[in-house]
């Protein structure tokens, strides 16, 4: 027996829930928890294509690719200066690798967009998950599934920034013109900040706030904790993300 109109539109309905993320949050408090695989799934592939686009910006504009260029190679040249026993061969192994990789490839820039952002998601998740007892939460209080949903819906908003920060830096012809606090730091002077920030974006700031409203109407605290709650795991994993870039350079 083939489904009804009503039956499909039914298991479709988990949908909305990212336009709901843009227009209305609220309408997804009564929602969260439901379809929560399907819900992650899509932010997955939301991300991947924002990372793609991002990707495609940076690789079309020369200006941009002439910036990231310069950049990879300052950090190269840091990373040959401590290993003096490489020889000639491989430093021109390296760089060959690192030209490579600044190049535009939709296989790989997909593939590497669905691993970077599926091990962010779940990080993140994680942490938000590990904070409830400090923001007074009992982890008995709240399924896992609803902090699945409430954070990969509100992701729609990180990936709308991110887009807009890309088109921003196309347009400006310079990584430096973009709605975050990377604007402020030079890239060459610490590409390491540089990069840590560029994530504090505009899309980034209503994604945590929204994921803090979601979280505290769905756990009952006040809207001031839940907000607190979403940014404490945002900062720590920015923290992280820092730590390991510096221990990188």
């Amino acid at each position: 027996m083939e489904p009804t109109t009503e039956q499909r539109n039914t298991s479709f309905v988990w949908l909305k829930g990212f336009a709901d993320v843009l227009l209305s949050p609220q309408q997804l408090v009564g929602t969260l928890g439901s379809h929560a695989g399907k819900v992650f799934t899509m932010a997955l592939l939301i991300a991947t294509a924002a990372s793609v686009l991002t990707n495609w910006f940076y690789a079309t504009s020369p200006a941009l690719r002439q910036q990231m260029v310069r950049l990879a190679e300052q950090r190269l040249d840091a990373y040959i200066a401590k290993h003096s026993e490489l020889t000639d061969e491989q430093r021109q192994e390296l760089r060959r690798h690192v030209r490579e990789g600044l190049q535009f490839g939709l296989v790989r820039s997909i593939a590497g967009g669905i691993g970077a952002n599926a091990i962010a998601f779940l990080s993140l998740m994680g942490l938000l998950w590990l904070l409830q007892p400090v923001m007074g939460v009992r982890w008995s209080a709240l399924r896992f599934a609803v902090l699945v949903t409430a954070f990969s819906y509100a992701t729609l908003w990180g990936s709308v920034g991110e887009v807009v920060s890309a088109a921003m830096q196309a347009l400006g012809q310079s990584l430096r013109v973009q709605p975050s606090l990377a604007a402020l730091v030079s890239p060459e002077a610490d590409p390491v900040l540089f990069a840590t920030l560029s994530r504090v974006h505009g899309g980034a700031l209503v994604q945590y706030g929204v994921v803090g409203f979601l979280l505290a109407r769905a756990a009952a605290v006040p809207l001031w904790r839940g907000v607190l709650w979403s940014v404490a795991a945002w900062c720590l994993w920015l923290a992280a993300i820092y730590g390991m870039g510096r221990l990188a350079a």
